[in-house]
């Protein structure tokens, strides 16, 4: 096959899967979660954090209420302050007396113009392994139903995760694409070919090589069959997020 047609090719399979594999906008949503926490918890602030693994460090991607402007974007040492604890830790934290623990970054909260006197921190997690951190600052302790703050928290952890988890497979699918179009342009096959018969070392190659086959093929059908595939997708996932998917607020 020509390069020319390898790219064409290719064109037409990210647009195929493109529409499926698109994350929702990672800040919007995570600004979503830290707001929706803010509210229930009647907190000062919330806000997310997420491990860069390549430059060991916690990065803020979104934050609300009290000193939200001043944290996005700031990049803390992995293990740095409390919510670097729970990252390295996997473990969720309540700290009722910021002042008396010797792990809380004073500085930092003081860079942001609010210093906060309690905290509760959760990790944000996939199966297999701490995705980022989400913390919330000056909760409202004495509400009712207060006594389940951590586990509320756990579940708007959870919500961010979905979004974390989604940017992955997307970066995911497009690296492999790219990959496996250098494979077809080496062996003279097609991308199709190489997609569904090349190697996939791990199961998340194999779903993305799954996914992208099918949706190639799906292309190729009526608009009637198209419409038929997404209807399908659809109530499946909207099973999975009633049934199976992650745990939200009640």
């Amino acid at each position: 096959m020509t390069p020319e047609g390898l790219l064409a090719e290719l064109a037409e399979l990210a647009g195929a899967t493109a529409q499926v594999l698109a994350p929702p906008e990672l800040t919007g949503l995570c600004e979503s979660v830290t707001a929706t926490a803010c509210e229930v918890l009647g907190a000062a602030a919330c806000s997310v954090a997420v491990i860069d693994e390549d430059a060991d460090e916690l990065h803020y991607v979104a934050a609300s209420g009290a000193g939200a402007a001043q944290i996005v974007g700031t990049r803390l040492a992995l293990g740095r302050g409390l919510a670097g604890w729970v990252a390295q830790s996997g473990q969720q934290i309540a700290v009722s007396d910021l002042g008396t623990d010797p792990r809380f970054a004073r500085d930092v909260a003081e860079s942001t113009g609010y210093v906060p006197s309690t905290l509760i921190a959760v990790p944000i997690e996939s199966d297999e392994s701490v995705l980022g951190v989400l913390t919330v600052l000056d909760r409202d302790a004495a509400r009712a139903g207060a006594e389940r703050d951590l586990e509320l928290a756990t579940a708007f952890a959870a919500q961010a995760a979905t979004g974390l988890l989604a940017v992955e497979a997307f970066r995911s699918g497009g690296a492999l694409l790219l990959r496996e179009l250098s494979r077809a342009a080496t062996e003279g096959t097609s991308l199709r070919a190489a997609l569904a018969e090349g190697p996939a070392p791990d199961s998340q190659d194999r779903a993305v090589r799954r996914y992208s086959a099918l949706l190639a093929e799906l292309r190729q059908a009526g608009v009637a069959e198209q419409r038929l595939a997404l209807d399908v997708l659809e109530s499946l996932l909207a099973y999975v997020r009633t049934a199976g998917g992650s745990p939200r607020p009640r």
